[in-house]
């Protein structure tokens, strides 16, 4: 029983890594994309959105 517990464990560590990982677009997309998104939404009900909560 001790083992089982300890392959869950083991199992469940190995399966959440990719939760931690950054995204792969992260070092892709430069930073001018991510201004140009803020101008197009700035006078849009999308710019008053926030995700801190989820």
């Amino acid at each position: 029983m001790k083992n089982l517990i300890k392959t869950a464990l083991l199992a469940s560590l190995f399966a959440s890594v990719s939760a931690f990982a950054h995204h792969p677009a992260e070092d892709i997309v430069d930073e001018d994309t991510y201004l140009m998104i803020d101008e197009n939404v700035s006078d849009t009900p999308h710019a008053d959105l926030d995700f801190t909560s989820m």
